[in-house]
């Protein structure tokens, strides 16, 4: 890293701390040369590192003292040299540093057992992807004995059936209900724990507006702990804008989302975001878990979702669900129809049964006006594995009230005791996304659910229905 500098940014969002060496001073160099790369120090030479030491006015005599007790330039320059001689080297010399900083934790919580050499052999010949293999497995066969079996058989018809009656009687076949969408709680039975769902919509549309203002106002609201994977907004910007949806939808104070992402706020601006951010503390502390994945890798998922359910997560949110960054050897569509089975295997009842809610971007292309299947990619395998799919558009022009495809929305009202059918009249002025549903096996299909979306304010208002059927092929 002292030979080339610019290593330091390729590997800042690794976890290198103290603990990572075994000596002192190797930490020192790490973290001196860390410093200087912060500073803006591209050139790791003797004058420059001895001019940028003196610099340090706040800190002189600590880093200076340890420059000299360590050796000066004498013991980083022989370490220059040695690594010439093994340039395009460095993700093993990494891999290896982890690989022993893991052995020294196993160690030191008592999980190795230093006596048996040839354990320990063994151990110290793998890479660091076998050890975590090793370790995955004996704490998985460890287990193996417990919940064994998960395969039930059972009498299609016994005295236990009246029992089902009288559970299914008590709406335990009901899932958390969304916060204000009676229309989508009707098709989906609310949000199904052993389920996968998927909300597919075209890019820039509104996929991570629905998720922060009806999936995670749904489960702080509920109070369900949940963890959300977002790797296409960083961390600052996801709160900020779940702020946002809280003063709209809960403080009903509008925050327009370009004066917040503007900064340089006025005093009701700050003062609302204050209050809202005052209203999560109060109503949901520790309960959601925001994983960023600033690199996306579908293992990653997989190994922090059974981390977190561990400790009490229920619900999954993973905005957006798309190809493993790392599987190079494979089809786009191919590699993800995989993970999009292995991401049902995992969250399903016989597994980790929790509720798992996964945006994925429609393709590419032309929006079709009915929206099926069809519609997701070159692989329909991506959705075979999912209890929920809803495929999602903004509405056409001709599409409103009069035009040449109106939709006719409308609500179900209730009138002499019967359920009749209120027509709704859209708004010209406004946008509206309209939800077409490819399968649900909770609730029918038949009816669209129309949302009217405030792209200045973040915000997602379920609406209506609409009966929207796909035109006739040619010829029929």
């Amino acid at each position: 890293m002292w030979n080339s500098p610019q290593l330091y940014r390729t590997f800042k969002n690794h976890n290198i701390v103290k603990e990572t060496f075994t000596n002192d001073q190797w930490w020192y160099w790490f973290k001196l040369g860390e410093v200087m790369y912060a500073n803006g120090v591209r050139s790791f030479d003797e004058e420059t590192v001895v001019a940028f030491l003196d610099t340090r006015k706040e800190t002189r005599k600590s880093w200076s003292d340890k420059y000299q007790k360590y050796g000066g330039y004498d013991t980083v320059g022989l370490l220059r040299d040695l690594c010439k001689r093994e340039k395009s080297n460095e993700e093993y010399h990494l891999s290896e540093i982890q690989k022993y900083e893991a052995l020294r934790s196993f160690y030191n919580n008592g999980l190795i057992n230093s006596r048996n050499k040839g354990l320990v052999k063994k151990l110290t010949d793998m890479n660091l992807k076998q050890i975590q293999t090793y370790f995955n497995h004996q704490f998985k066969d460890a287990f193996r004995n417990v919940n064994h079996g998960q395969v039930e058989v059972a009498d299609l018809i016994d005295d236990d059936i009246y029992e089902d009656i009288e559970e299914m009687d008590k709406g335990t076949a009901m899932g958390v209900p969304f916060v204000d969408c009676p229309r989508l709680n009707k098709v989906m039975k609310g949000w199904q724990k052993g389920n996968l769902s998927y909300v597919i919509l075209p890019s820039g549309v509104g996929k991570s507006t629905m998720v922060r203002t009806i999936f995670i106002m749904t489960l702080i609201r509920q109070n369900e702990k949940g963890i959300v994977f977002v790797n296409e907004e960083g961390k600052r910007q996801w709160r900020i804008s779940v702020l946002a949806v809280v003063a709209n939808t809960v403080l009903k104070k509008k925050l327009n989302r370009d004066k917040i992402f503007e900064g340089h706020y006025d005093d009701y601006t700050k003062s609302t975001l204050k209050e809202a951010a005052d209203w999560l503390l109060a109503n949901r502390p520790d309960m959601l878990k925001l994983i960023v994945l600033k690199k996306y890798r579908f293992e990653d998922v997989v190994n922090y979702t059974e981390y977190y359910k561990a400790l009490g997560a229920n619900y999954l949110i993973l905005d957006t669900f798309k190809q493993d960054g790392s599987k190079t050897d494979m089809a786009r569509w191919e590699a993800i129809s995989n993970n999009s089975q292995e991401l049902y295997d995992l969250v399903k009842e016989e597994n980790l049964n929790m509720g798992c809610i996964a945006t994925l971007q429609l393709k590419i292309g032309k929006v079709n006006r009915f929206l099926d299947h069809d519609c997701v990619g070159k692989s329909k395998e991506v959705v075979e594995v999912a209890g929920v799919t809803m495929l999602g558009r903004l509405l056409f022009k001709d599409e409103y009230h009069g035009k040449k495809n109106d939709l006719k929305p409308f609500n179900f009202v209730k009138k002499s005791g019967k359920w009749v059918k209120e027509k709704y009249v859209l708004d010209v002025n406004k946008d509206y996304i309209i939800f077409y549903f490819g399968k649900s096996r909770y609730g029918s299909t038949q009816h669209q659910i129309i949302y009217q979306v405030d792209y200045a304010y973040n915000t997602l208002t379920e609406v209506a229905y609409a009966h929207d059927r796909p035109e006739a092929p040619k010829g029929t």
